[in-house]
């Protein structure tokens, strides 16, 4: 036995909306045999646009009963039935949400004759409820009423059982076939083409355009998170619904999945992603001549096209670089930014005698060679380097390249390559913009890096 719902809500979250009426049509897999049907109050206000589209406002349902007033009756018309809409996990995760509300779990079999239709009626322009009635001859009168959609439903579902000759809706029933999962307008054999491996995945709209670029240690498993789960919020159920097919990269080398992932979140600016869509400002240690001849250094934010000597994530981290370096090479605090010209004593740092190039007692040469060692040993040393990790399937190594501090790109080299030459490395690089979000990623590869993991390049 089949029973075909379809309700009315005051929004398309299953957690926060409620509903307001429902519909169910009983089908023996021939024919409509009972119905059930009512208005049910949500406790809360029905949108103007939700009243547009349906014609149920506040005043219709505010005599009608609680959900939990005709919990018991509806659980009993379900009994023993499979649980069958268009659209099936919506219906479904509004249904299972209210019962939960009121301490009743529910669950039943389900089918979606979204689905259904596209495998039995395959090359429709469209699978919505209108068009599909429209090309198959289907009344629908009262549009967007639960009545009228659930009848226009079980009308369709009638037709569907007609025409399955090879048993395809008793195949989707098995749970093993994964059909009660998957998004309405998903092929399963792009699921079942997933692999368990690392890697990324793209979710794809109609248009086969990328609307959500994912990465995963296994693939597969984390695709089918998305589907799976409690939740049913309005922005799952929209995203849900508008994945019509899944592509996927297969990325054994860890140190690559999370450079390509940001690389193609970039590059396709997917809907649904907000990671690496938004630019991250870092701070940025810049150096400078003044009109003196002195070599200073100023601090600060960095602009998106902005190119600092050395960026940190933080001011702080750039303060405590400053200050050591200060330290190390005896070099003034005002002229390095840490303290204003206008102020007292050079005594940013205590421990610190200025030798006054900030007063002019300094030679600009003595000083300037100081500053120009500093850079030399604490900023520019080993700012070209190779991370480097080797691919436990055959002789290459993942490979990403920065350059006098800037990231150049990443790529596979065999084994052979000397890392050292960074010409020949370049030459075979996937090449890649540098901004702040790659400087993190790589940077933070870095500091977890093994030593035998960087080659740098003096």
């Amino acid at each position: 036995m089949y029973a075909i719902v379809d309700i009315e809500t005051t929004g398309g979250s299953a957690t926060r909306s409620r509903i307001t009426e429902i519909a169910i049509y009983k089908h023996d897999g021939q024919k409509i045999v009972d119905e059930y049907q009512t208005l049910v109050n949500p406790c809360q206000d029905i949108p103007y646009n939700i009243t547009k589209l349906t014609g149920i406002d506040n005043e219709l349902v505010a005599n009608a009963p609680l959900f939990f007033d005709v919990a018991k009756e509806i659980d009993a018309f379900l009994d023993g039935c499979v649980f069958v809409a268009h659209n099936v996990n919506f219906d479904y995760g509004f249904i299972k949400a209210e019962f939960e509300r009121i301490g009743l779990s529910f669950r039943r079999k389900k089918l979606c004759t979204v689905r259904l239709s596209r495998k039995l009626l395959p090359g429709k322009y469209s699978y919505s409820l209108g068009k599909l009635c429209a090309s198959e001859g289907i009344p629908l009168n009262n549009a967007h009423r639960a009545a009228a959609d659930a009848k226009a439903t079980a009308i369709l579902f009638t037709q569907l059982m007609k025409i399955d000759r090879e048993g395809y809706i008793e195949k989707a029933l098995n749970p093993l076939s994964l059909e009660g999962l998957m998004p309405p307008n998903m092929p399963k054999e792009d699921f079942i083409a997933l692999p368990n491996k690392q890697g990324i995945y793209y979710m794809l709209n109609e248009r086969k355009q990328v609307i959500y670029i994912g990465k995963a240690k296994d693939i597969k498993k984390r695709v089918h998170s998305h589907f799976s789960g409690n939740t049913n919020t309005k922005s799952k159920y929209h995203f849900v619904k508008n994945i019509f097919g899944i592509d996927f990269k297969v990325i054994p080398n860890t140190l690559l999945v999370d450079i390509i992932e940001a690389t193609e979140i970039k590059k396709h600016w997917p809907i649904h992603n907000r990671s690496y869509k938004r630019i991250t400002l870092n701070y940025g240690l810049f150096q400078y001549t003044d009109r003196n001849g002195y070599e200073r250094f100023n601090s600060g934010r960095c602009g998106k096209h902005d190119k600092p000597i050395k960026s940190f994530k933080s001011l702080v981290e750039l303060k405590g670089f400053l200050k050591e370096m200060i330290e190390d090479y005896n070099l003034c605090p005002r002229l390095s930014g840490l303290q204003p010209i206008s102020s007292g004593k050079c005594n940013y740092v205590e421990e610190l005698d200025c030798r006054g190039a900030c007063e002019g007692k300094e030679e600009t040469s003595t000083y300037n060679l100081r500053v120009q060692q500093a850079v030399e040993e604490k900023v520019s040393r080993n700012t070209t380097y190779v991370l480097k990790e080797e691919s436990q399937e055959n002789a290459e190594q993942a490979v990403v390249l920065v350059e006098n501090g800037r990231y150049k790109g990443y790529g596979k080299v065999p084994l052979s390559v000397d890392l050292m030459n960074v010409e020949l490395v370049k030459s075979q690089l996937n090449t890649a913009y540098d901004d702040q979000d790659m400087s993190i990623i790589v940077n933070a590869w870095l500091k977890k890096s093994k030593p035998e993991d960087v080659v740098f390049i003096n």
